[in-house]
């Protein structure tokens, strides 16, 4: 059986293509049942496309020809994390680091995995330097490791974390949420100059973030700077009416609390 089909299926898949690249796998299969590189492919397509229960299906199969593919474990893991099988997916994840323990982004999800369900943040940590280890830019686990300092209350390292995130140039979703991170960091501090000087430099790379807005008026009107402070909620709830943060403190201006 020719490879024809394959290279198709995951040039559908590097286009985002998922139906497409489904129905070049599902050619391949027709002849070649048991090619477990190709059940994982289908499994990676159905993940993408959201049909959870069927891609665990495909993933099994693939792992029941081949039980020594860490990918397919990785694979597996991230299907029942998605699914809100925590037990299953760290078992997986587990499995898969050890066949093959030099793969960054898996250990990074599993910490996040041990922070998120299981609230193990040291454990979590454990799991982010391992991974930092193969991959020290990967911004994803950074992030996640400066949340786990901040929620065990030691900010002095989280605070570290959050600048060794914020020396890399590369762009990643977590840029804003990091911004944030060490503004609170500060406010707990009571370093409030530096926190506004910290918010700003965030809202220079994300100005529609309502989320930006509201802690910056926290911020504002814990330094008694009143009038910026309620600019700050009027912009944060114009952006996203349903801010939370942003409803608290309006509802604390309203009612005089303006601290």
């Amino acid at each position: 059986m020719g490879t024809e089909y394959i290279e198709k299926g995951i040039s559908f898949v590097n286009q985002k293509e998922y139906d497409n690249a489904l129905e070049c796998f599902n050619k391949h299969l027709e002849a070649d049942s048991k090619n477990s590189i190709v059940l994982g492919l289908k499994a990676l397509a159905l993940m993408d496309l959201n049909r959870l229960d069927e891609a665990l299906i495909y993933i099994s199969k693939s792992l029941d020809i081949d039980s020594s593919n860490y990918e397919a474990w990785a694979t597996k893991g991230e299907i029942f994390r998605r699914l809100n099988k925590n037990r299953e997916a760290l078992h997986c994840f587990d499995l898969s680091l050890q066949i093959n323990p030099k793969q960054s982004k898996t250990w990074t999800k599993r910490g996040f995995l041990l922070i998120n369900r299981y609230g193990q943040f040291i454990e979590a940590i454990n799991s982010f330097d391992k991974g930092l280890e193969l991959d020290p830019k990967d911004k994803n686990a950074i992030y996640f490791k400066a949340e786990a300092y901040f929620a065990l209350k030691n900010y002095k390292k989280a605070l570290g974390v959050c600048d060794d995130y914020l020396k890399i140039t590369s762009a990643n979703v977590f840029d804003s949420n990091v911004y944030s991170l060490k503004t609170k960091i500060l406010m707990i501090l009571n370093n409030f100059e530096e926190a506004l000087a910290v918010i700003d430099e965030g809202l220079k790379i994300s100005p529609d973030d309502d989320s930006i807005y509201a802690t910056k008026a926290m911020i504002l009107l814990r330094a008694h700077k009143y009038g910026e402070g309620i600019e700050c909620v009027n912009k944060a709830l114009k952006l996203n009416p349903s801010n939370v943060i942003a409803l608290k403190l309006r509802n604390n201006i309203l009612k005089g609390n303006l601290r």
